[in-house]
């Protein structure tokens, strides 16, 4: 299930925006998919977006292009960056995790084993971000320090339980 949800979000990889205006055909069918405006930020509803074509019903309600609504379950957080130290309950990130960035951005982990408290760096999947200086904005495949990471949601584990008791 997590390769087939990275396998949709892969195909997007090197697909960049027009003008790096969020306007590209593909970023309008997926927001569109989610009931957004065509050019809106697409980082969460492109998460969102990859789940659903593999029957995934992420259950975030109406906030399907909102980065929060992603974290907001404290039952899904797998990690939790604080000041008193990293916080980890006892799974482990996993692929197509979700990962919370910066103030509002939200990637999902591409690499089978990551330890957020043995590992520096992770390779994440993105929707609306760069692939360094000079490239447009699109969907690219990025490596990321493990100190800028805020939150790491599993929806995948919760989900395939419920599916299949």
């Amino acid at each position: 299930m997590r390769l087939a949800v990275y396998d949709s979000a892969a195909r997007f990889i090197g697909m960049t925006e027009k003008s790096n205006n969020n306007d590209a055909k593909w970023i309008a069918i997926i927001n569109k998919a989610a009931g957004l405006p065509d050019r809106a930020h697409y980082c969460a509803s492109a998460f969102n977006y990859v789940h659903a074509v593999n029957g995934i019903r992420l259950p975030v309600g109406d906030g399907v292009g909102m980065v929060r609504s992603y974290f907001s379950n404290t039952k899904v957080i797998v990690y939790r960056r604080s000041q008193r130290g990293n916080q980890r309950t006892g799974l482990k990130p996993r692929r197509m995790d979700a990962v919370s960035l910066y103030y509002s951005h939200i990637e999902a982990i591409a690499q089978d084993n990551f330890d957020p408290d043995e590992d520096e760096t992770v390779r994440v999947i993105g929707f609306n971000t760069t692939g360094g200086k000079g490239t447009k904005g699109g969907c690219y495949v990025n490596t990321r320090k493990t100190s800028e990471i805020k939150l790491i949601a599993n929806w995948l584990t919760p989900y395939w339980a419920k599916q299949h008791p």
